[in-house]
């Protein structure tokens, strides 16, 4: 399956390189290394595509150039053709949750004050000192338990429920206020802080609002037990699922996040239809999105609604 939107970008680049050499820009040798170049660059965004491989075993074994050229501009069009079934990805932060009160480390009054970032938030900071960080955990978790879902966690829920095959909700927050505002499926790309997981049989279970204190795997019985949430240092397995949403979706929405942990600018470049709210303006991220609303996620949500329904009503 022809990957419309990081593909796209791949196969314009194969085109310019074929350009050259047709222009006696760069010789045979040149392109052929360009080629394996452009491969081993994009090796983690090609995943196995095999359109791609067989444009890169065609160069390295100097097939016909033409034929190159002609399956590049075939890819193009694809690219180019609209989707029968519009697909929209919405990515949050911690913007979105900032109205219901839930405190960041990067605003006035936040959590940087009080804490150490890469002491609480870091696999060497857990290794350093776990009890320091199972009680930054709990005191989290305790204080989300009075917080309540906004009008844009609401706004979101709401899409998913009307479409849930045709939206892709993914967050990067670890709070539950999507799930209490009726949305489902919601992705958590750095984990639960509701949840709790076994060191011993990696299960992961719902502690709610309460202290991880004394708490028993109910799987194993261990009592080796951490919060379920993606530190500074580990892996976090659900970046896949965001990069199969990114090679699926056509509309990209970013609410409430910096750009700091995730790349978000880099990724709009892939789609020709994106959007971003967050509450200040970013000369460094801004430019990247086709729309940029500079207000609060309660006050864009709306805006962000009647855009998504647009899409859909057109089909």
């Amino acid at each position: 399956m022809l990957n419309k939107n990081t593909l796209k970008y791949l196969y314009q680049d194969l085109d310019e390189l074929i350009r050259q050499y047709n222009e006696n820009k760069i010789d045979r040798f040149s392109f052929v290394s360009e080629v394996e170049r452009l491969k081993q660059a994009n090796e983690v965004l090609l995943n196995g595509n095999e359109d791609f491989a067989e444009l890169v075993e065609s160069a390295l074994y100097e097939k016909e150039y033409e034929i190159l050229e002609q399956m590049a501009k075939t890819a193009l069009e694809n690219a180019k053709m609209p989707s029968s079934a519009i697909k929209v990805l919405i990515l949050s932060g911690a913007g979105i949750s900032a109205e219901s009160g839930v405190r960041t480390f990067r605003d006035s009054n936040g959590l940087w004050e009080e804490y150490d970032v890469m002491e609480v938030c870091s696999a060497e900071g857990f290794e350093r000192n776990p009890k320091l960080v199972a009680d930054f955990y709990d005191a989290r978790r305790s204080d989300l338990e009075s917080k309540h879902p906004n009008l844009a966690h609401e706004t979101v829920a709401r899409l998913k429920r009307k479409y849930p095959d045709r939206i892709d909700v993914l967050t990067q927050n670890v709070d539950d206020l999507f799930e209490r505002a009726g949305c489902p499926d919601v992705i958590h790309l750095h984990g639960t802080l509701t949840d709790l997981r076994c060191e011993e049989c990696q299960n992961v279970f719902a502690i709610g609002y309460k202290s991880q204190i004394d708490v028993i795997c109910p799987a194993c019985r261990s009592t080796n037990i951490r919060h379920n949430v993606v530190m500074f240092g580990e892996e976090a397995p659900m970046y896949q699922k965001l990069q199969h949403s990114i090679d699926e979706c056509d509309v990209f929405i970013v609410i409430g996040t910096s750009g700091n942990v995730l790349n978000v600018g880099w990724f709009a470049q892939w789609f020709e239809h994106s959007l971003l709210n967050n509450l200040d303006p970013d000369e460094h991220l801004d430019p990247y999105f086709k729309i940029v609303y500079h207000e609060k996620a309660t006050e864009a949500a709306p805006k962000i609604e009647a855009y998504i329904e647009e899409f859909f009503s057109a089909l």
